[in-house]
């Protein structure tokens, strides 16, 4: 009887135990819906240091109440308060924790860099739309900022790249209250795309190209992307002008990359495979890993550094997964950095900017909201 009875009390309190743990939860979840899914600034950080020199790990709460959809931990650094900012999306399932060695890189040059987490689940983008010009702006404007949602794409505005930019810089602003993060986003919620170089890996590097078609951004950084022609078809929007001139973008793609074709044919269109120089030869200028030389201003590069497959060359020349040289620096450094440097910078990097310290893996911390 004895045992019964110890057995009934150990029930009761386990019983007692799960309703208290279910309260408090939902506390803390409507105290994230009320601040708007970001943690209110007094909040402790696990990393006192913030993003400043070193790499903030950290992850958005629910946004107008509706709890995001992926979630994965963005990344946000700086040096100098008064650096342009450099916003990285990653490919079709990707993560920004799998270009930590080129955002250390942009880091090492005096940009703001945040590379955010968006939805990018499902099918890639040349695999939803393949011959259909109408598609690709159609899910890439729904994944931008919600809306013209369809069959092939349901972004939500809450989840859109914009509202998790507006979010982001927020929270970093909370964080780093002077680390000038809260100049990207204006006290109307107008974000500052002037002061903005847009760059992005095969579906973010598209969606990186359609937010410079349609906002005058600083300049648009596109890594085995766009993919988004088929033969003669191509995406409708590269037909009309653009907000950002082709001047201010550039694309850069493995020979070997399953998605070739497709990518070239994108660059065409955009007019991104002008000669790099007079007289120059026509179509993509090529390289091993070679910065081109000065004076020369490609805005489409090719390179030969035999990185793997065809399926691996597509990620390969922007992912972690890089090949290094016998120093152990990524064998892409100087032109990843050269592209870095196509923009103004309000102080020009020292000699040894990104070149020593930058690539290796960046160190991580982990911050922000939950």
């Amino acid at each position: 009887m004895r045992h019964r009875l110890l057995i009934v009390i150990a029930l009761v309190v386990l019983v007692a135990i799960g309703a208290a743990a279910l309260v408090a939860a939902n506390v803390m979840g409507e105290q994230r819906v009320e601040d708007h899914g970001r943690r209110p600034a007094n909040a402790q950080p696990r990393n006192t240091h913030g993003p400043q020199d070193e790499f903030h790990r950290f992850r958005l709460g629910a946004i107008d109440g509706e709890r995001l959809e992926p979630n994965r931990d963005d990344f946000a650094a700086r040096t100098a308060s008064d650096g342009p900012l450099l916003l990285f999306l990653p490919a079709t399932r990707a993560k920004p924790a799998q270009y930590q060695r080129f955002l250390t890189t942009a880091l090492g040059d005096g940009y703001h860099v945040l590379g955010l987490d968006y939805w990018n689940l499902g099918k890639t983008l040349s695999g939803t739309c393949e011959a259909d010009p109408q598609c690709y702006g159609q899910v890439q404007r729904n994944r931008f900022d919600g809306t013209r949602q369809s069959e092939f794409s349901k972004v939500s505005p809450a989840g859109s790249i914009v509202s998790r930019f507006r979010d982001a810089i927020a929270h970093l602003d909370d964080v780093d209250p002077k680390g000038g993060w809260g100049r990207f986003v204006a006290a109307n919620e107008d974000i500052a795309w002037q002061d903005i170089v847009v760059a992005g890996h095969s579906q973010g590097g598209g969606e990186a190209a359609y937010i410079a078609h349609i906002r005058p951004v600083l300049g648009a950084l596109m890594f085995s992307s766009p993919v988004e022609s088929l033969g003669p078809a191509h995406a409708a929007w590269m037909d009309r002008p653009g907000r950002t001139p082709a001047s201010k973008m550039y694309a850069i793609d493995d020979v070997r990359d399953v998605f070739g074709p497709r990518i070239r044919g994108s660059w065409r269109v955009l007019g991104l495979d002008a000669p790099a120089t007079s007289g120059g030869p026509d179509g993509p200028w090529r390289t091993d890993t070679a910065a081109p030389p000065d004076g020369w201003d490609p805005h489409a590069i090719l390179t030969d550094i035999e990185v793997g497959t065809p399926d691996e060359s597509h990620s390969r020349i922007i992912k972690d997964t890089t090949p290094l040289a016998a120093d152990g620096q990524p064998r892409m450094l100087g032109l990843w950095q050269w592209l870095l440097r196509r923009f103004p910078l309000p102080v020009e990097p020292g000699p040894d900017a990104g070149a020593t310290d930058a690539p290796q893996a960046a160190p991580t911390t982990s911050s922000g909201t939950s």
